[in-house]
């Protein structure tokens, strides 16, 4: 009978256990260094870019940073652009490896495209960091715009959506795309620990979100909107899911006008590797023309 005293003892020990992991239950903290993971990358090959897309000019510079970063530039035009898009890519996005998969989204599409590396990343040089880094996009959107004649759209995809929203809430743009884009930091951070398992949403009951992260996301910039907004986002995007491209979309202005793409069958990347992006696209250029 010595098992029968035993048993509730053990119970006893397993409950008490399971009562301070959710009383202690963990802090998560969001640093900057789980949204900015710098990933050197050789520039541009602008032979092969050159074969693979003949209708462009590729041509590659660089533009200083005021603390003596160097970002690196590649500018891709054809005869026929009705436009330029100034394209901010998302975290571990570089120059070098994926502007071919980039172009893919845009090589039907009449316009002109900016690409630039964040600091620390691809060819660029300098340390990554949100503040620095919104300081770099508009420092590359003043250099764009003073180069460029015709009407300026700027495309910010995932992480780069935060610095195009920045660029957007601190210029007048004649167009905006928000593409895979999030509300806040703070959404972003509930939405992970909601995909988590079962013990780690028990563990986890709290959230510490760095300094330069509180500020980071559209949802506010949404609000505040003074032109034309394209916002996309894939169907199975379970990284910055629909959801949140809907709550920007009602967040913005209706006199802005906005537009919601959601494109069946994609997820978080390849969004804009669809019909409905260049439809989409085109439209918001009748629009610019139109204004």
């Amino acid at each position: 009978m010595e098992g029968d005293h035993r048993m509730p003892v053990r119970f006893a020990r397993l409950s008490a256990a399971a009562l301070c992991v959710t009383l202690a239950a963990c802090t998560y903290r969001l640093e900057e260094s789980h949204l900015v993971r710098p990933l050197p990358a050789p520039p541009a090959d602008l032979a092969a870019l050159q074969m693979l897309y003949p209708d462009h000019v590729a041509t590659e510079s660089r533009i200083e940073a005021a603390d003596g970063a160097s970002l690196y530039r590649l500018t891709l035009r054809r005869p026929d652009a009705r436009a330029t898009v100034l394209y901010y890519g998302g975290n571990g996005f570089r120059i070098g490896p994926h502007a071919q998969h980039l172009l893919k989204s845009y090589a039907a599409l009449p316009v002109d495209l900016i690409l630039v590396d964040h600091r620390g990343y691809g060819a660029s040089t300098g340390t990554p960091g949100v503040d620095a880094m919104r300081a770099d996009a508009l420092q590359v959107y003043d250099r764009v715009r003073a180069d460029t004649a015709g009407p300026l759209v700027v495309h910010g995809q995932s992480l780069g959506s935060f610095f195009a929203g920045h660029v957007a809430d601190h210029r007048r743009l004649d167009a905006l795309v928000l593409e895979s884009s999030m509300t806040s930091a703070e959404d972003w951070t509930r939405a992970m620990r909601a995909r988590a398992g079962f013990w780690t949403r028990l563990a986890v009951r709290r959230f510490d979100i760095a300094p330069a992260l509180q500020a980071t996301g559209n949802l506010g910039v949404a609000a505040r909107l003074d032109e034309p907004v394209l916002y996309v986002v894939g169907a199975d995007d379970v990284v910055t899911a629909p959801a949140f491209s809907q709550a920007l979309f009602d967040a913005t202005p209706p006199q802005v006008d906005p537009r919601l793409l959601v494109v069946a069958g994609r997820s978080h990347n390849d969004a804009t590797l669809s019909p409905e992006f260049r439809d989409g696209l085109l439209e918001l250029l009748a629009r610019i023309e139109g204004r």
